[in-house]
């Protein structure tokens, strides 16, 4: 029976308001009538009104309801006839849309409840997902969160201007997948006289962060099956994306003179790669001994196998000047050195670099051309000016001194105001320390009474490895603590909402 009123294919745009581009008319009714295809209240074959009626109709004019047609006749949802008119198309381009995207639950699963097939890959890397609270802004006692208010973005923004007002070719059709030179230059030399590292311009790669940087060394020297070696306790982001390359993560317990070396020949097979923070264990703080250091070197050229020296945040350390390099005393070329801005400068920064051995440079090179090519032109040219200018230097002595202070006052809380409940574990760097619970207190059911009280702290128990060998060290209950955002006042203040939630709770 031929339909008299179509005003149901011409949604308001309240109603449409879900469609990008639906202000025009022609969209609108475009989106009306396929959503009526796809759902079956417009069958193959039928036919719609002219186009001229159509209009009167729905109180538009003919050149909407034209052009409308226009489009899903292109796409293929309407066929016209000559001297007949349009029809619903009998076969659609996306009929199986029925039972799919349409038939959606409210949920967003299928009418079917298939269940989602993801890769090998993204199984393995998700099972070393840590759900850690999110918040909108960065809560006391974030332990990864800098200083925002005293990072100097006017400068900054000063710089970025400047790199893109007159842009050389290296910005505009960025080629080399190493980065751009000036900055690789700058690193170079900033590590050379800071960190005791042995490189040139010609090894540094800049990257997107640190876990890009543990994603290309995977890729590069890593088959399924291999196993990689990670400190226990350790940063739960670098055993997801280490495990999506099909290798076998194995813990290695840390104590307090480091990563036990001794460990690595408890493994089924030699490690291909060992993953260590020889400056600063993350989370616990503490350093690698120099035997130690001496130890894994050793180890990873008998074995020939890696070692990737992750180096967080080692520009803060507040007894001393920072730490000289593992790198730096490699003889055989077995370390690949990784740094990051995130926690230097600011975490939307998004960059860092690996410093590789020269016989890994070809590969690297060849296999970053295949990722995402060249990171962030623009913001490589003002990091590099930043550097050249003297600013990062200043901005980092700067927040060395503040930052020492923050965590002087933080322990000082601990010592005086909680010693009953909390004991600050040794550390001498960093943007966070470690405290202990005392008692027999779940930190990870204190973690999350402490997000109800709107802080976010971190429970130590949760950055051990889930699945240990019997002769691994208990994981420590405590709490990771990060001081560098807030000040003085601000911390005091969280200091006794956090207090006051543990002696609630035990």
């Amino acid at each position: 029976m031929a339909r008299s009123d179509y005003s149901w294919i011409y949604p308001s745009q309240s109603e449409d308001a879900g469609h990008q581009g639906t202000s025009t008319a022609y969209r609108r009714l475009y989106h009306g009538i396929r959503s009526a295809i796809l759902d079956g209240r417009l069958h193959p074959g039928e036919r719609l009104p002219a186009s001229r009626d159509l209009a009167k109709s729905l109180g538009i004019s003919r050149n909407t309801v034209v052009t409308s047609f226009d489009l899903l006749t292109s796409e293929g949802y309407l066929e016209t006839r000559v001297g007949a008119g349009s029809f619903v198309a009998s076969t659609l381009p996306d009929r199986d849309m029925q039972t799919g995207q349409h038939a959606k639950d409210n949920h967003g699963a299928t009418s079917n409840d298939r269940p989602l097939r993801l890769s090998q890959s993204a199984t393995r890397m998700l099972a070393y997902q840590r759900r850690f609270p999110r918040f909108r802004v960065a809560r006391p006692f974030n332990p990864a969160t800098p200083d925002l208010d005293a990072f100097p973005f006017d400068l900054w923004a000063r710089l970025l201007r400047r790199s893109w007002r007159a842009p050389d070719i290296d910005l505009t059709i960025p080629d080399d997948p190493l980065g751009l030179p000036l900055l690789r230059s700058e690193i170079a030399k900033w590590l050379r006289q800071t960190r005791g590292v042995n490189c040139d311009a010609d090894q540094v790669m800049i990257v997107s962060g640190a876990q890009q940087a543990l994603d290309l060394a995977a890729r590069a020297l890593v088959d399924p099956g291999d196993i990689i070696a990670t400190e226990d306790p350790g940063y739960e982001g670098i055993r997801g994306v280490l495990a999506a390359s099909g290798a076998v993560v194995e813990p290695i317990m840390v104590d307090e003179d480091g990563l036990c070396v001794d460990g690595l020949a408890k493994t089924s097979s030699p490690a291909r790669i060992v993953v260590t923070t020889p400056s600063r264990n993350y989370p616990l703080g503490t350093t690698l001994s120099l035997a130690r250091r001496l130890a894994l070197l050793q180890w990873a050229q008998d074995n020939d196998a890696w070692i990737v020296e992750d180096d967080y945040d080692s520009d803060y350390r507040y007894d001393g000047p920072p730490l000289s390099s593992l790198q730096g005393l490699d003889r055989n070329n077995r370390v690949i050195y990784v740094g990051t801005f995130s926690r230097v400068m600011f975490p939307g920064i998004r960059l860092g670099y690996l410093v590789l051995p020269p016989a890994l440079v070809p590969a690297f090179r060849g296999i970053r051309g295949f990722a995402d090519g060249v990171p962030a032109p623009t913001t490589q040219a003002a990091l590099g000016s930043f550097f050249a200018e003297g600013h990062f230097g200043s901005h980092v002595r700067k927040m060395r001194l503040q930052y020492g202070e923050r965590r002087t006052h933080l322990i000082s809380l601990i010592t005086h105001d909680a010693p009953d409940i909390l004991s600050v574990m040794p550390s001498d760097g960093g943007l966070h320390l470690c405290a202990r619970l005392t008692g027999d207190l779940d930190d990870l059911a204190m973690q999350e009474e402490l997000v109800k009280a709107g802080l976010d702290c971190r429970a130590l128990s949760s950055y051990f490895h889930k699945n240990r060998s019997p002769d691994a060290q208990v994981p420590v209950r405590g709490l990771v603590l990060g001081f560098a955002g807030w000040q003085k006042d601000v911390l005091s203040e969280s200091f006794s909402e956090l207090t006051r939630t543990i002696r609630r709770m035990s």
